[in-house]
Order: C-alpha cells, then structure tokens, then sequence
C-alpha cells in the first residue's frame, strides 16, 4: 500500500471520527433555541422544560469514565460503532416524541450513547495517527470540529427550528447512518488479545456512574430549584459518598477501572483541570450574554446564536494550526489562550451598557474566538500525550468528562449569581459578567502554574 492511500484511508478515518464527535457536540446547544416552540406544543412547565437541555448534558456528562473504559477493554470501534447507532436510533424517536418525559428520555439516551463514542472516537484517532506532527494535525482538526459544532450549535439549531423543533433531534440520524456504514470498512479494527479479556471492575463502575450522575443532576437542579432544594443538596451528598467510596474501592481493587497513580501525572492533571475551567466560564459567559441579547436587547434567539459564528469560524481555521504548535508549547499555548478568553470577558464587563452592543460583541468576540481556538486542542494535547493506546479511552473519557462537569458546575453558580444579584443590589447581567470574568482570571493563573514542557515519559505510550 502507498503512502498516499495510507493518507487517504487515514484521512477518511478522521473524517469519520470527526463526524461523530461534532454530532455529539452540537446537540449539547443545538436544542436551546427550539425551547419556545417545544414548549408552545408540548405544554411544558418551565421546571420540565430545562431538563430537555439539561437531560442531554447528564448522561454525556456521567457515564464518560464508564464509556472511556468500555472502548478500552471491550475495544474502541466495537464502542463506537454501537454508541453510534444508539444515538441514530435515540434521534429518530426524537422525533415522534408526544410529552415530556418522552423527550427528556430521548436526550437522556443521546446523551448515554455520546458518552460511548466520544472517548472511542478520540481513541480511534490516535491508533490510526502515529506520534508527530500528523498526530498534532488530526488532533487539532478533531478538536476544532467538537469546538465548532458546540459553538454553532444554537445557530443550526436556529436554522432547523425554522422548519419544525423536531429537526434539532433528529437532524443528526442520517449523519450518523452514513458514518455506520463506511466506518467498518475504514476504522482499524479491534486488535485480537491473545490471553484473557482484563477483567471489569463492576464495583468501581456502579459506584462512580450513579455518583456522576447526581452530582451532575444536583448541580444542573441548583440552577433550577435553588441549592436549599432538599432535591439538590440530597443529590450533592450522596453523589460525595459515592465518589468517596469509587476512591476507595480503585485504591484497593487489582485491576481498577480508573487507576489512581494516572493523576499522579502532572501534565494530564492540569490538563483536566484546565479543561473544566475554561469550558465552563465560557458556558457561563455563552448563558449570561445569549439572556442579555434577548431578554434585555430584544434579539430573536436566531440573532443571538450567530453571534458566536466568529469563534466558531476562528476555531475552524486556527485550532489545527494551534495543535501542531502545542506539541512542544501546549502549557504556554494553554496560558495565552485562557488569557485572551479572559480579555474578552473583562472586555464585556466594562462595554456592559456603555458601547453599543454591536460594537462590544464585536471588541468581545474577536479575543474570544482566538482564545478558544488556542486553548481547547493545546488542553487536549496536553491531556493526551502522556497516555498509551491500552488508557486512551479512559483518558479520553476522562477529559471528555472535565469539560462536561466543568460547564455544568460553572453554569449553576453562573445562574444563582443571576438570581441573587437583585437582592444584593446589583445589575443581574453585570453581576453574571463580573463573576465569569472574575473566573477567567483565575483559569489564566491557574494555566501558568502549569509543567513548562512536554516531557516523554518511558513506558507511557506515544506522546504527541
């Protein structure tokens, strides 16, 4: 076989990869705009009706370390392709959804399976590039393909809604039927083990599961119901008691499902830690602003999501540049990147009703599509290159995971400090912007006490 027709099949596997990964992304947004019209048919009350956002986001968000580890034993295109057609099928029913509890089971559903194919897809990229910069261009691709479909999101699903709120569910099936059916001939297969299967840690899966699951259930109904719920803080300490008890039970079992000694890793660490920070102040910022352009500017939801096509476009044509230069730069890269995001948030908070509101979106928007283009693959590539294929799902997963949670938790103080700021005497949105930019600054400082290089580790596997 040519070099050529290598690159050509290898080319084709990440465009396979891709796809799955910016369906995965775009459905987390792409519903927020059809909200009005869901509710107008379906006759939600509003406590209901934030679950239809927010059921997608618990499922991605708590099942990621199980479906990381899944792809990693049972094998990364098995995964895949079974995360991918449960998300086909997830998204037909969505569209013959009658009620609320139909709907919110849907996108529970799409949710589980994209916690499936994510990690599997990234893992399937970094089996299929070896270590260099062609690795660093793929990355920078995938990364810019889940930034982009994240980002545009609401204006696709703008678009669709135009049509019918049923398209924002079911726009993804013929996307994910295509991929199904080229992926078997494409994705390398499953590599053949030629001793026992590993064995599963059951024990640690059913404790951290349910216990991401009601930690991300008790944060998303904070923004909802208040943090004095008795359904918030119930679901928060017994999410704790849970995760203290997976801590325990992988400290001891022989073969955990997440080995502890992987955060002893100082790059991976921060990596993960970045990586739910900076997600989540742009979340927050993202919900601040898209409430400010319509409830107080009075912008249609459509005007308000193309807003946000400069960071999607600067995310498209800068991220696979930024990933090559993160091969060797990803710490600095993470540090200018997150202090750009930040310039943008402060931007906003001093234009905040003193400039025109074209002309700050456009001040603002400008750092902040740099910004993200020049953080999300340098994370990635920091979180990645000290891993091998054996841990790439769970590594994967356990990224996956840090954005997931990151923009939840970010986005319920977001929201409570929106609901207090009248009582406190302050300007609500002003209020949301302060705390976001307030949050940026520390993501910046916390990027720059980061490893300074991006050390090769014997015995790791193929760093970036």
């Amino acid at each position: 076989m040519s070099t050529q027709q290598i690159r050509g099949v290898a080319g084709l596997a990440l465009l396979l990869v891709c796809a799955a990964q910016f369906l995965d992304s775009i459905d987390v947004s792409s519903i927020a705009v059809a909200i009005p019209a869901i509710q107008a048919e379906l006759g939600l009350p509003a406590t209901s009706l934030q679950w239809a956002v927010s059921a997608y986001v618990l499922g991605f968000g708590s099942f990621l370390l199980l479906g990381g580890k899944v792809a990693d034993i049972f094998g990364h295109r098995r995964t895949f392709l079974w995360g991918l057609g449960v998300f086909a099928v997830a998204s037909v029913a969505g569209g013959f959804v009658d009620s609320g509890p139909t709907l919110i089971a849907a996108r529970l559903v799409k949710g589980i399976s994209a916690a499936f194919t994510a990690p599997a897809a990234l893992a399937l990229l970094l089996s299929v590039f070896g270590e260099g910069p062609a690795r660093a261009r793929a990355l920078g691709i995938f990364s810019s393909t889940a930034a982009v479909g994240y980002v545009l999101g609401m204006v696709v699903g703008g678009v669709a809604t135009i049509f019918s709120w049923r398209a924002t569910l079911v726009m993804g099936a013929p996307v994910a039927v295509l991929t199904l059916l080229v992926a078997p001939f494409v994705l390398p297969a499953d590599k053949q083990r030629s001793g026992p299967r590993p064995s599963f840690d059951w024990l640690g899966a059913i404790t951290i599961t349910p216990g991401l699951l009601l930690f991300v259930f008790g944060i998303t109904n904070a923004a909802a119901d208040g943090w004095s719920a008795p359904t918030t803080w119930g679901s928060l300490l017994a999410a704790a008691a849970l995760i203290l008890l997976f801590i325990v039970i992988e400290a001891n079992h022989s073969v955990p499902m997440v080995p502890l000694s992987i955060f002893r890793r100082a790059k991976l660490t921060h990596a993960y830690i970045v990586a739910g920070l900076f997600q989540g102040v742009y979340v927050g910022f993202q919900f601040v602003a898209m409430l400010y352009y319509q409830n107080v500017l009075g912008w249609s939801a459509l005007s308000s999501g193309l807003v946000f096509v400069f960071v999607g476009i600067s995310v498209m044509v800068l991220a696979p540049r930024f990933a090559v230069m993160a091969q060797k730069r990803s710490t600095l890269l993470m540090v200018l990147g997150t202090g750009l995001l930040t310039l943008g948030y402060v931007i906003w908070v001093f234009g905040l009703g003193h400039i025109d509101p074209i002309l700050l979106t456009a001040l603002s928007q400008i750092p902040l599509g740099i910004g993200y283009a020049m953080t999300y693959p340098a994370v990635q590539i920091a979180a990645l290159g000290e891993v091998g294929e054996s841990e790439s799902g769970l590594a994967s997963g356990l990224l996956f995971a840090s954005f997931q949670i990151g923009g939840g938790v970010v986005l319920a103080f977001t929201a409570s400090v929106l609901a207090a700021a009248p009582g406190a005497g302050w300007e609500e949105y002003m209020a949301g912007s302060a705390f976001i930019a307030a949050l940026g600054v520390v993501t910046t400082l916390v990027s720059a006490i980061g490893p300074r290089s991006n050390r090769q580790h014997a015995g790791v596997g193929q760093p970036c």
